[in-house]
């Protein structure tokens, strides 16, 4: 199964077997970080796998997951490097659920280790053999629908519908899903809502967030053999919005 079709049985799971992940595994797991293409490619980003099947490594933070395993992802500090980790990590994660492992984001918290020069520790994403059932009904996902994170200003067609169906499925903390569109038949309007408190912390996890939404729409478009330019108008972006920021317009072609 592919990357697109990982969106639909994807689940977070918290809760581990004590079984290590084997190191030819995590080789392909680290071979395909390194084969991905980037959101932002001037962003300087590196991975490390942190094994913990033995327990004994430094997790420390408000969401800690007992996990064999821990993805740790490490970004120059640049414009948009929230929205880049968030893209990379996706598709990893869409990954390695297809590879039969668990994962699980763990926002706000820190992994012991040297770090590499120059680079911040961002986010990190547990993982390893799961207890529980791997693969999930969407029908279960606690989403909202369509209707409330769509203006809909014409009718779109069936690929466009169903990329927005995988967009809808997009992880985020707390499951706020902090993101809205204004839907035509070729494009796609994309907003950020604005954080219900406004500190880093919550800014930083919807900017990781709306990153994850976007890789599912580029997945989702792929997919369809539907053409995507993501593109920030200019005219957009000065505009001031009383809910949310603008954050760039899809255009599909069919």
């Amino acid at each position: 199964m592919n990357l697109y079709q990982m969106i639909f049985k994807r689940r977070s799971v918290r809760k581990y077997k004590k079984e290590a992940v084997p190191e030819q595994l995590q080789g392909d797991i680290e071979n395909f970080f390194n084969q991905l293409s980037p959101l932002y490619p001037d962003i300087s980003t590196r991975l490390v796998i942190r094994n913990n099947e033995k327990g004994g490594l430094s997790v420390k933070g408000m969401w800690k997951v007992d996990a064999p395993c821990y993805l740790v992802f490490y970004s120059e500090e640049k414009e948009g490097y929230l929205r880049n980790a968030g893209w990379l990590l996706e598709q990893m994660v869409l990954y390695m659920t297809g590879k039969g492992l668990g994962t699980c984001y763990l926002g706000d918290t820190q992994i012991g280790g040297e770090d590499p020069d120059g680079l911040k520790q961002v986010i990190v994403v547990a993982f390893g053999y799961p207890k529980s059932l791997l693969y999930r009904d969407p029908a279960t996902a606690k989403r909202l629908s369509l209707k409330e994170l769509c203006v809909y200003k014409e009718e779109p067609g069936e690929n466009v519908k169903n990329i927005l169906k995988a967009v809808r499925l997009a992880p985020s903390a707390l499951n706020s899903q902090p993101w809205r569109f204004i839907v035509y038949r070729d494009r796609i309007y994309i907003f950020a809502c604005r954080e219900f408190l406004p500190v880093f912390r919550m800014r930083a996890m919807r900017d990781l967030g709306i990153g994850i939404m976007l890789s599912h729409l580029s997945l989702a478009a792929e997919e369809m053999w539907v053409g995507l330019r993501l593109e920030v108008e200019a005219q957009m972006a000065r505009k001031t919005y009383k809910s949310g920021t603008y954050v760039a317009t899809a255009y599909l072609k069919e």
